[in-house]
């Protein structure tokens, strides 16, 4: 498995940064890979918080599909999430085409003197390689897309909240 995790101060308000991360209607506002929404036949169920499984296992609170751009490339992002604890960790089940992962948002509140600041922590595992048709992309470049995509998702969103607070 490769994890990878970073981080970013961003200078909102705890709730004006997790507002911007579960709010679908503000996901395509702060990142500019979406296209678009994906609506499907049938809604997800609403279902409580399954802490205390593991998340491949836990039931979805909400699942969400976007048109999304990975790269050059046009592909469905499924945003399955599967536990939201007290405004603080958020975890989801991400597909993207036939990348796989689970993701983990923390928020931790660091106002200070110059005003209201948030931590923000996003950790992804990913599998070792992804198939494809006719081919397996490796440890490498599955790493190097999951580096991409954790950088893209934190800049993309600090810059929104930065700009809303």
């Amino acid at each position: 498995m490769i994890t990878v995790a970073l981080s970013a101060n961003i200078g909102a308000p705890h709730e004006r940064v997790w507002r911007a991360l579960v709010d679908p209607a503000e996901r395509p506002a702060w990142d500019e890979r979406i296209l678009g929404e994906v609506t499907l036949s049938r809604p997800t169920r609403k279902l409580g918080n399954r802490t205390g499984t593991p998340a491949t296992q836990r039931k979805s609170i909400r699942k969400t599909h976007w048109r999304f751009k990975l790269g050059s490339v046009p592909l469905v992002l499924s945003d399955e999430i599967v536990s939201a604890d007290r405004h603080d960790r958020l975890m989801s089940r991400i597909s993207i085409g036939s990348i796989h992962f689970e993701q983990t948002l923390t928020l931790h509140t660091e106002d200070d003197e110059t005003g209201p600041h948030t931590r923000v922590g996003l950790k992804i595992v990913a599998h070792n390689s992804i198939p494809v048709i006719g081919e397996v992309v490796s440890r490498l470049e599955v790493q190097k897309l999951v580096i991409g995509y954790v950088d893209t998702t934190l800049r993309q969103l600090q810059k929104y909240c930065e700009a809303n607070a």
